[in-house]
């Protein structure tokens, strides 16, 4: 029951990011590396994290954001450097965002974990009045035995305020 769970949640956040799965090797990976070396499921590295959403802390400090973004979440993480996650959460603009994305996070600084997460979002009427958009933001991701944590960095442009963003997680098994 444990092993279709899994299988579950690997193929729905997998079709929400676009990889697709078939067996334990995903069909995509970063412009030019080799799918297998990049994305293949490790059977010893396999967990599920429950996102309990987090904080942001935006470098626009006067314009009143919330900065307490809880929502709730799913991260499968394929191998030591490949997860994919989905979720919604209460955005910085008072509004519910979902997002679907895929982290891949090569390089490795203690217990830390870094690279970046891409993939898609919603719920900022700015960026595509409000439907989906494409994001691409570096993240660092430490993972305890139960507890762990994504921070990342939203960079600012001509339509967003950048923010550093906390994400809490708990590892489900």
């Amino acid at each position: 029951m444990k092993n279709q769970f899994r299988a579950a949640v690997v193929s729905a956040l997998c079709g929400l990011c676009g990889l697709g799965v078939s067996g334990t090797a995903a069909a995509a990976g970063p412009v030019g590396a080799t799918p297998a070396s990049v994305v293949e499921a490790d059977p010893s590295k396999q967990e599920v994290w429950v996102n309990v959403g987090g904080f942001s802390r935006h470098f626009a400090r006067d314009r009143g954001y919330n900065e307490s973004n809880f929502g709730l979440g799913v991260e499968y993480r394929l191998n030591p450097d490949v997860s994919v996650m989905a979720g919604s959460y209460y955005n910085s603009i008072r509004r519910t965002t979902t997002y679907a994305t895929a982290n891949w996070q090569p390089w490795r600084l203690g217990d830390f974990k870094i690279g970046a997460s891409v993939g898609v979002m919603d719920g900022y009427p700015a960026i595509s009045r409000g439907g989906t958009f494409f994001v691409a933001v570096p993240m660092a991701t430490y993972e305890g035995k139960r507890l762990g944590f994504n921070l990342g960095v939203i960079p600012s442009t001509q339509k967003v305020d950048g923010a550093l963003i906390f994400q809490i997680k708990v590892r489900a098994f």
